[in-house]
């Protein structure tokens, strides 16, 4: 008898794990189709990627190239050009055979050279960049070489950036948007995705006085419904043999936010831990490993930012305040007003803090601020 497999998955949700996002999903595809580009914020473990590959997968059945770019690592300008050329030649070889990719982007690029090798576990894919080319040439080569291999299919495209802000920490980020931004408002027939967590950052690029000003529309992620997800792990316990009752699954939910990436992590520890029905109890132990194993997490980032830094962000995580500044805030927490000031807007910049509605600055990851109060 083959043993079930945990139901919940940590990484990319796709298929029938996926759990609403229907208006989001179908507003992204209607951009797509009709050319437009939009700009994804959301704060990091919410869901966008899963998002973005569900989008992209759909629009690959319907005839479009497309293309995932994951910014994260991006450490210059040349390491952006290669990163975002093997994605092109990663969406273009997608499903192709493997003897025929290169065929297929023949005379596409003048100064960008591919190389494609047949692996037991697919085609390797990696590009050559001539040290002797400006990067600009570079760029400018790649970004009309994806425009002349669509215009010559007769296709359309959806390229994906993901954490696209990344780039603002290169020395040439300027000057990369305005060369992104003179060949993508000539590109009708692409639509792009311009993604990111660090959500300040992100929106600052598409602001005045920046290259992208007006050219994109805008989709904030908001959390998943407390009554859809609810349902999600009920019914993912019951297809695999086990029970939760709803006020389990809303504990769940409730302890972690709603954000899509825990809910799913403490769901899984809480099935594992469920021989037939889970109760508050082993909610209670399933939440204490939780918190163990994103600790490991949250220790690194702890450890990057400076002193104080870490005050101001354990102030708020044990005390969310719409008056950071105010004296007795100050006075409670041993913070001057000048040192609170900066680091509250660095925490803004990491999307470490973030400031809601009402005008209350809280930590922008629950899990996060739970942890930063047990400190």
């Amino acid at each position: 008898m083959l043993a079930i497999s945990n139901p919940f998955t940590l990484g990319i949700v796709s298929k029938k794990d996926f759990c609403n996002r229907n208006e989001e999903l179908e507003n992204l595809l209607s951009h797509a189709r009709g050319g437009n580009n939009v700009v994804l914020l959301s704060p990091r473990r919410f869901g966008k990627s899963s998002l973005v590959y569900k989008t992209l997968e759909l629009l690959e059945s319907e005839g479009f190239l497309c293309v995932y770019v994951d910014l994260f690592p991006v450490i210059s300008e040349r390491d952006f050009i290669e990163r975002f050329s093997v994605g092109v030649f990663k969406g273009i070889g997608r499903g192709a055979d493997p003897r025929t990719i290169g065929r297929k982007v023949l005379n596409m690029f003048t100064r960008l050279i591919p190389s494609f090798e047949v692996k037991p576990d697919g085609v390797g894919i990696s590009v050559k960049l001539d040290r002797a080319t400006n990067a600009d040439l570079l760029l400018d080569d790649l970004m009309d070489g994806i425009y002349k291999y669509v215009k010559g299919k007769k296709i359309k495209a959806c390229i994906a950036l993901d954490e696209f802000q990344e780039i603002t920490e290169l020395p040439e980020s300027k000057k990369i948007e305005g060369i992104l931004r003179s060949h993508i408002q000539h590109h009708k027939e692409i639509s792009y995705l311009f993604v990111g967590s660090r959500r300040r950052i992100l929106q600052d690029m598409f602001s005045k006085q920046r290259p992208f000003y007006k050219s994109a529309f805008s989709c904030a992620l908001k959390e998943i419904p407390r009554d859809e997800f609810i349902k999600c792990i009920v019914d993912r316990f019951k297809e695999s043999g086990k029970s939760c009752p709803p006020e389990i699954a809303e504990g769940i939910y409730e302890k972690v936010r709603g954000y899509p990436y825990y809910v799913q992590k403490l769901s899984s520890i809480v099935w594992d831990l469920t021989t037939t029905q889970c109760d508050p109890e082993l909610l209670r132990q399933a939440h204490r490993i939780f918190l163990e194993t994103e600790g490991i997490d949250f220790e690194g980032i702890w450890s990057s930012l400076t002193l104080t830094n870490k005050a101001i962000l354990r102030a708020i995580a044990k005390e969310p305040t719409a008056s950071p500044y105010a004296r007795e805030y100050l006075e409670r927490y041993q913070l001057s007003l000048g040192g609170a000031q900066r680091a509250i807007k660095n925490l803004l910049n990491k999307d470490l803090i973030e400031k809601v509605q009402d005008g209350t600055y809280r930590v922008t990851d629950p899990v996060l601020g739970e942890w930063c109060r047990l400190l």
